[in-house]
């Protein structure tokens, strides 16, 4: 759980909020941008509720030993943790300082299992832009239309996006932002079994699971028409093993320097040849048998770029379209799945 930001105005938000309730210990952490609460099995012997240092109890849970923890809490906000013959004391703050998560009214919302929409927004976050003056670029967009949901991501340099059909066919239009930050916590925080609640507003998002809830603002403002630079006519096509090429292309990467931060695609019938060069490291170069028949043509680009999506996908072939060696390249596998990269010139 990493919604603690070091930049909190409440010393409170420094800490977790621990309650003890029916049969389970529930957990919550915010910055007041983002909230996270999870809960665990427990053997509940009198209710409540207090605040630890959140650095410093996860620190202690992580290190103590395997079993059960028992906790207890006085009346000056001290509490005490023990794990076989481990002990601690730690002094927390009242839990009644901690803001309360507000209430949420829905206007829309849809369902889909944990695991695809943490895979699917892996597949997608690299490409978004870095820049944080530049908010809706920052972002990830989720857009739902005609039942279909987009997540995408760009830079203005690269696009990637993914799409899935939902199984609600009723399923509301609209589109929002999501702020880097929690899709990393969606990540961290959202288990892989069972299906995830997505629930939305203009202002917020819920993502519910058995276990854990977060909530997060969204970023003001409208996403860009990402769809406009998608070619929708290509001359060739290139089928390239994946792994194979991910491998290569890590080892000819090796010689790129900041004076020459490209790798060079030369097509040939069946066989792609990657390639780079830099003055002050040297040189390097592979093959790679592919799927391809056309003319010879050979392709620049960044690297990290190029890499990037290999290492979220799971098909074992990638299809490459494109038209020539300096229109935009759009690489296709997983289902669903398009990133589209512009090459590099020179």
């Amino acid at each position: 759980m990493c919604a603690i930001s070091p930049r909190v105005t409440f010393p409170v938000l420094n800490n977790f909020l621990l309650e003890a309730k029916g049969d389970r210990l529930i957990v919550t952490a915010s910055d007041l941008e983002i909230s996270v609460r999870t809960s665990v099995p427990a053997l509940v012997e009198e209710e409540g509720k207090t605040t630890l240092p959140a650095k410093k109890l996860s620190q202690i849970a992580a290190a103590f030993p395997a079993g059960d923890v028992y906790f207890v809490c006085d009346e000056d906000e001290i509490s005490s943790l023990s794990c076989q013959k481990s002990h601690y004391k730690l002094r927390g703050l009242d839990a009644s300082q901690f803001p309360p998560l507000g209430d949420f009214e829905e206007v829309w919302s849809f369902t889909l299992p944990t695991h695809e929409l943490v895979r699917n927004i892996a597949k997608v976050s690299y490409a978004r832009s870095s820049d944080e003056t530049r908010k809706q670029l920052n972002g990830v967009l989720f857009s739902v239309r005609n039942a279909v949901l987009t997540i995408a991501a760009t830079d203005g340099r690269r696009l990637a996006l993914v799409e899935k059909p939902l199984p609600d066919a009723t399923a509301t239009d609209g589109d929002v932002i999501l702020p880097n930050k929690a899709s990393a916590e969606l990540a961290r925080g959202l288990d892989g079994n069972g299906d995830v609640k997505v629930r939305l507003n203009q202002a917020c998002v819920v993502f519910e699971t058995i276990d854990t809830v977060i909530m997060t603002k969204l970023v003001e403002g409208t996403y860009p028409n990402f769809r406009q630079v998608i070619p929708d006519n290509f001359n060739r096509s290139v089928a390239i093993p994946r792994a194979i090429f991910a491998e290569a292309l890590n080892r000819v990467s090796m010689v790129v320097s900041d004076n020459s931060a490209s790798v060079r695609l030369q097509l040939n019938d069946g066989q792609l040849i990657v390639s780079a060069s830099s003055a002050d490291v040297g040189e390097a170069s592979e093959p790679v048998d592919v799927s391809y028949e056309g003319d010879s043509v050979t392709i620049s680009f960044n690297p990290l770029f190029f890499n990037e999506p290999l290492k979220y996908l799971d098909c074992d072939q990638l299809i490459m379209q494109f038209k020539d060696d300096y229109s935009p390249v759009v690489i296709s596998g997983d289902e669903g799945f398009l990133y589209v990269l512009m090459p590099m010139r020179g």
